[in-house]
């Protein structure tokens, strides 16, 4: 059989699951049907297993299966009720397969192989490449989003010896040779992935700075002339740079993305406490978000809140940008959507990010560091990122409006 090969992230290849199974809990969990019919398999030996599979999975006719999801009673309680009796904490929307000990009763019984994809995967991206098995993180979970606060620049390793990862039967992303990568119309995009994690690394300039060109790189690519895109990257110069940096901003137009795309997807009930609480900051106790329409007073105080608690205090915490951004472009957005449409995507999840971060700092009267940022990329991708619906309801409400054009997308980062 032959080896595996592997291209692997230095922040993958050194997580380590802390588990706290808030994989476990509170989103649909899908075991495919070859799990299923292994899982079957066993059962017909192992009543008990029998017994939760009955309990816990519904079947659907392709042959996989979503997980029953229950509300558990926790071990210590929540307070005193008005009768003085005390009150239940509840954790709601569990994976029944998960143990009173925080394991999987699966897993524990018959090993990690024995996990569904979806189990295995998570909390990584992986695609199968010319250049072996590519992975990512999602920031859903929370240990995965503490390695955004690595302040050395993301190392990739070719084949590290000693890493291995479980078999999988199908459940993940594939990018094929080149004749196949040529009929997708991406036939250079290994190096535009390198090229863009190159600019977006490069800590000469600031981290808005390096994503506008990044923009200019992406929309330089349309033609697909990656070597143009590289003559163009050697020829600029200070000059340059500083019109980038000096393009008008629209607090406005970012205020009312913002809602629209918070209105849309975020009031739905949200069940994640950590957003629930930025919420709260930007609709009700700091007014930023409550009305239909975004007044000027509005953006006078953003802006000054801006100024105040993020601006000086940015330079300290962009590793985490960087590390995001370096993980988006390695998690293959620009190979799964047209080169302009990741690149959208990138700005619209910083924009949230940042108008999060600041709410936050604003209520608390603090400065931007680390933690904030990486707290709230963790509420956000747990709330939406793993949503690609939401992704492409996103791109279609900006295309509508017409705002997908580069200089619409570069005012956005420059507040």
């Amino acid at each position: 059989m032959p080896t595996k090969r592997y291209l692997i992230p230095g922040y993958v290849l050194y997580f380590k699951c802390a588990m706290c199974t808030e994989c476990c809990k509170r989103w649909r969990i899908t075991f495919d049907r070859q799990t299923v019919e292994h899982y079957e398999k066993l059962a017909a030996e192992d009543p008990e297993l029998a017994a939760m599979l009955s309990d816990g999975l519904k079947k659907s006719k392709n042959g996989d299966a979503n997980v029953r999801l229950k509300n558990r009673i926790k071990t210590e309680t929540t307070g005193i009720g008005e009768q003085g009796e005390a009150l239940a904490a509840v954790d709601a929307a569990v994976c029944p397969f998960l143990t009173e000990d925080g394991f999987c009763a699966i897993q524990k019984k018959y090993g990690v192989e024995a996990l569904s994809d979806t189990c295995k995967i998570f909390p990584r991206h992986i695609f199968h490449t010319e250049r072996g098995w590519e992975m990512a993180l999602t920031y859903a979970c929370p240990t995965a989003a503490d390695t955004l606060k690595e302040k050395k620049p993301v190392e990739f390793y070719q084949d590290p010896p000693g890493f291995d990862f479980p078999d999988l039967h199908g459940q993940y992303g594939r990018i094929g040779d080149f004749l196949e990568r040529k009929k997708a119309g991406r036939t250079g995009y290994f190096e535009v992935e390198e090229l863009l994690i190159d600019i977006l690394q490069f800590r000469e300039m600031d981290i808005d700075t390096r994503l506008i060109l990044a923009g200019i790189m992406a929309d330089k690519l349309k033609d697909g002339d990656v070597a143009g895109v590289r003559r163009y990257l050697r020829n600029l110069d200070d000059r340059l740079i500083n019109q980038l940096e000096t393009i008008p901003s629209q607090p406005a137009f970012m205020l009312k993305l913002v809602k629209e795309a918070v209105d849309k997807r975020l009031l739905s009930p949200v069940s994640e406490s950590n957003m629930g609480k930025l919420l709260e900051l930007a609709y009700n106790r700091l007014k930023l978000l409550d009305e239909a329409v975004i007044s000027d007073e509005k953006v006078q105080r953003l802006l000054e809140g801006y100024d105040k608690y993020y601006r000086p205090h940015i330079v300290g915490a962009s590793h985490v940008y960087e590390n995001y951004f370096v993980n988006f472009v390695f998690s293959k957005k620009f190979y799964t959507h047209k080169y302009m449409d990741a690149y959208f995507l990138i700005v619209f999840f910083y924009t949230l990010i940042r108008f999060f971060a600041l709410c936050a700092c604003m209520a608390d009267e603090r400065g931007v560091n680390e933690d904030v940022l990486v707290g709230v990329i963790h509420a956000i991708e747990r709330s939406i990122g793993h949503n690609q619906a939401y992704y492409e309801d996103v791109l279609r409400q900006i295309k509508q409006g017409d705002y997908h054009r580069l200089p619409y997308v570069v005012s956005l980062i420059n507040l």
